[in-house]
């Protein structure tokens, strides 16, 4: 009786093989080695790796992404698979009734060449027929978990970072008080110092309060800083005027913007919608980003504020002169705690996008060679509500600020 295969036009060529001439034979093996060309593209296009093995555990098919997760390059048919796969017992795996192999058979692996990967793999039995020498004993799926195992890891990273972090949030905030009466007793002792007769100690007395007073005020910022970055408040909105916001961070920082010799120009439409924003947490980030600029131009320079209105959204891009930002200091420039300054916390503009997220915009952030840009984007969320008077003192008003109009 002739063998069958399952295959319906092999078990019809084995039916007629004595009744086939040799170019009717031909046509069929021609048409068979088309299927298995067919067969093996399929194969060879997902993602999952696939190796066919034989009761004596020799390789008789193997796709290309197998090849590529273990690192077998023109692995040889019949190459046994215990040298690409040695933590599997294949020994004990063989003693066991295939129907048991699930059990103890898929398994996980961490391989280190070509790359670092997680692989996870089982065994499923091939039934074929006894008289067979050669049928398949077995297939082996493998798939790469590297993403899952490594998002796992960033699960129970970002845990503990949270863990620690709220507990360094509970240890700044109990740092305030005893900063709060180290501020007050400096104060007290400063008067103190004024009632010494001796000029040459109430000098040098008074020069030491100054540096603890200055290194007092440093850490009471840093702390914070801190607290704002960890322990975001959420947005108390309101209906504001971004030339009123404006105007008022600009005024803030007069004295160094004028030390420095900054020159200001602001771009501003005749109509400016108003936008549903806390005011002193958009001031804040409006102040970052302007003490940011001027620390970028220590010899003086220009720092543009354009506004631009559209459909959506509100577009405020603050542009300055300096150096601009180096390609390895953008890739971590939002980065908690990394500064390129030796007096900052490395959280200003952690907090500035914290505090644009939380009202639904964006932060955006260009660097070249003359000069770093940044640029708040806002929602409109009431387009209809538009600004058609300008404040009696808006940007422009502020100490010689260029103003130029769309």
């Amino acid at each position: 009786m002739p063998m069958k295969t399952g295959n319906s036009f092999l078990d019809r060529l084995i039916d007629r093989m004595d009744r086939l001439d040799p170019s009717n034979l031909q046509t069929y093996v021609l048409r068979l080695v088309r299927q298995r060309g067919f067969l093996e593209t399929i194969f060879n296009t997902i993602q999952e790796g696939v190796i066919v093995i034989d009761e004596r555990l020799r390789i008789q098919y193997i796709n290309n992404a197998a090849q590529r997760l273990l690192g077998i390059q023109n692995a040889p048919l019949n190459d046994r698979i215990d040298k690409h796969l040695r933590e599997v017992d294949w020994r004990s795996l063989l003693s066991l009734d295939p129907e048991e192999w699930h059990r103890v058979s898929r398994q996980e692996i961490e391989v280190f060449y070509p790359d670092h990967r997680y692989i996870s793999f089982y065994i499923v039995p091939v039934r074929g027929d006894a008289e067979s020498d050669d049928l398949p004993l077995a297939t082996i799926i493998l798939r790469d978990v590297t993403q899952n195992h490594q998002d796992t890891e960033k699960t129970l990273e970002s845990h503990k970072v949270q863990a620690i972090t709220m507990l360094a949030a509970g240890v700044a905030h109990e740092l305030g008080n005893p900063l709060n009466s180290l501020n007050i007793h400096l104060q007290l002792l400063e008067r103190c110092v004024r009632r010494i007769e001796d000029d040459e100690l109430r000098g040098e007395t008074e020069e030491l309060l100054g540096i603890a007073s200055h290194e007092v005020e440093r850490l009471d910022a840093i702390v914070s800083h801190f607290l704002q970055a960890v322990r975001p408040v959420p947005p108390k909105l309101e209906r504001v005027t971004i030339q009123s916001l404006l105007a008022e961070s600009l005024s803030f920082m007069r004295l160094e913007i004028e030390s420095r010799e900054i020159r200001v120009e602001a771009t501003l439409p005749d109509e400016i919608p108003a936008v549903l924003a806390d005011p002193d947490q958009l001031k804040q980030a409006f102040y970052n980003i302007i003490k940011n600029a001027i620390q970028a131009m220590p010899e003086g320079g220009l720092l543009q504020i354009v506004c631009s209105v559209g459909r959506d959204f509100l577009d405020v891009r603050f542009a300055d002169t300096g150096k601009g930002i180096t390609p390895e200091d953008m890739s971590r420039i939002m980065d908690p705690y990394y500064t390129t300054r030796t007096s900052g916390t490395g959280l200003g503009l952690v907090i500035v996008d914290r505090i644009i997220r939380s009202h639904g915009g964006e932060l955006g952030i260009e660097s070249d060679d003359e000069g770093a840009a940044f640029t708040i984007r806002l929602p409109l969320r009431e387009r209809q509500v538009r600004l058609l008077n300008a404040p009696s003192e808006g940007v422009e008003d502020l100490f010689g600020i260029d103003e130029a109009t769309d």
